[in-house]
């Protein structure tokens, strides 16, 4: 096995919580590509016929609004799954997905990956969970869209990070543009709403990263 199949059984293995044999299995059905940092992986719009798990960098998924803005629905770090669509569509097609650095992807054609989760439960529920993953965080972003202010939203978005990190803390610190594309802000509002947290002394800034320190108090700010 070369060192992009061994990169991959590896990270086949923790994404899909199953056993080496199977990753190995896995690995093997794939394709590896590599792709340069602002490379376009998948064209919005196309249709897709493979599924992506990415091995190593860090990939984001853009949409447009209705109005012409750019909104951020997902990124991907390794583990990260897109184009899961192709497995359920024959013409499935997904929003434009780019490489925010230098990427290294493995592909599965949908008809290879179907035979694996048939063949292998572990695969098939990895997958499940993906999917309600995704339709939960399209039902929460709606929700918020429509019933939070964009200082709600930020906070929300904050407290989400913070959670989902080691001691309620965002390592690294976020990127004010980045971040203002997903809750769908401008970075000048983004700053104010951080600057602001900080003063009152809800979240704390270090060369580490950005920390909750009042998650309660912050929560509250939400509504």
């Amino acid at each position: 096995m070369n060192n992009a199949s061994s990169s991959l059984a590896s990270v086949v293995a923790t994404t899909f919580a199953c056993n080496d044999d199977i990753a190995n299995i896995v690995a093997a059905k794939a394709r590896c590509h590599d792709y340069l940092a602002r490379a376009t992986i998948v064209a919005s719009g196309n249709p897709i016929d493979d599924l992506y798990i990415i091995v190593s960098g860090h990939a984001r998924m853009l949409a447009f609004s209705i109005d012409g803005r750019l909104v951020v629905i997902e990124d991907f770090h390794s583990g990260g799954i897109f184009g899961e669509g192709c497995l359920f569509a024959q013409t499935a097609t997904i929003d434009e997905v780019a490489a925010v650095d230098q990427v290294r992807a493995g592909t599965f054609p949908n008809v290879v990956f179907v035979g694996l989760m048939e063949s292998y439960s572990a695969i098939a529920l990895a997958i499940s969970r993906l999917l309600i993953a995704r339709l939960g965080a399209t039902t929460r972003r709606l929700v918020e869209g429509s019933t939070l202010s964009t200082i709600g939203r930020i906070h929300a978005e904050l407290l989400r990070q913070a959670r989902a990190g080691e001691g309620m803390t965002i390592r690294p610190a976020p990127v004010l543009a980045t971040f203002a594309l997903t809750v769908q802000s401008t970075r000048e509002s983004v700053s104010r709403a951080i600057n602001a947290l900080q003063k009152r002394g809800v979240i704390r800034r270090d060369d580490d990263g950005l920390t909750v320190v009042a998650p309660h108090r912050l929560e509250e700010l939400i509504y």
